[in-house]
């Protein structure tokens, strides 16, 4: 994305942050800027493209701060859930007056099935994130239950966060993340010694988040990806050695694996991509192109 276009979208974002979405004019979030109005509509084709924007950056800020980074990858599991939990509360925190707005404003009819089933795939993502993450702390006796307590954790998270958002009371975020990993111990050590059969079984909550991730827009993603395979096994431009286009089936198999992950890696992928495209021949840098913007719509 370029960078004139991120500037837009966060000034969209301060701009609907502070006076919400249907009262703010595309005038307000150009003056925001200092930049002429028909400016703006060179990048952005009208208001509700520019929030549907703002919803994938949004996302895409939130979902990489539930991302192990390199330098915590050699730590107990449970300090790794801690930790992404602590980024996901502060992100919250930092971008409150916005989220307030999201939650308050009814989404515009014009992208309003384009933008739930972004929330849809959050939801299905962010709950595939905490089974995973339940299923490593507590090891293989937790695993029948790692989907329920998944839910039962975001409901927790969730009634705390309403109260936190709103002010009332103004909780210490650390203190708040212990409470809860606290809550989870109680909660999976009652599950586990009970031993009752779960309500959610894993293979049911597998296929309900599977239907609810597999937006049309993932399909095509993934149809672009087995494209580009397909392309390079028939290639047999001269440009294109036996070694060039293993390396590219390799690298695009690779991706599709990483997109299919609860939290995908932003890094991995972007590294995946910047190879992908000093691999390229001419032949396939048109299909090349287009998964990059559909893997990066704004």
């Amino acid at each position: 994305m370029s960078d004139k276009k991120v500037q837009i979208i966060e000034a969209a974002m301060r701009c609907f942050a502070r006076k919400g979405f249907h009262a703010t004019s595309i005038q307000e979030i150009v003056d925001e800027l200092g930049m002429a109005k028909g400016s703006i509509y060179f990048y952005f084709k009208s208001k509700e493209e520019l929030l549907l924007s703002v919803f994938w950056h949004y996302a895409e800020k939130m979902m990489a701060g539930m991302s192990v980074l390199p330098e915590e990858r050699q730590l107990p599991p449970r300090e790794q859930f801690r930790l992404q939990l602590k980024r996901r509360l502060d992100f919250f925190r930092d971008n409150r007056e916005l989220l307030l707005m999201l939650m308050r404003e009814p989404y515009p009819k014009a992208k309003q099935e384009e933008t739930l089933k972004l929330i849809l795939g959050i939801r299905a993502r962010t709950l595939k994130w905490k089974q995973h993450h339940i299923s490593a702390i507590y090891g293989p006796s937790a695993e029948p239950y790692a989907w329920e307590a998944a839910g039962l954790l975001s409901g927790m998270f969730n009634e705390l966060m309403h109260a936190y958002m709103i002010g009332q009371p103004p909780f210490d975020g650390d203190r708040m993340i212990e409470y809860l990993l606290q809550r989870l111990d109680d909660l999976m050590e009652g599950l586990i010694r009970r031993g009752d059969a779960p309500l959610i079984s894993p293979g049911a909550a597998e296929l309900a988040l599977g239907e609810l991730q597999t937006t049309d827009a993932e399909q095509e993603i993934r149809q672009l990806i087995r494209g580009l395979v397909r392309l390079a096994e028939q290639t047999r431009d001269k440009e294109a050695s036996a070694e060039r286009r293993s390396e590219m089936i390799g690298v695009a198999s690779r991706l599709e694996d990483e997109l299919s992950e609860s939290i995908p890696d932003r890094y991995i992928i972007r590294g995946m991509l910047a190879y992908m495209k000093e691999l390229a021949i001419p032949a396939w840098r048109e299909p090349l192109d287009i998964l990059v913007k559909k893997l990066y719509p704004q």
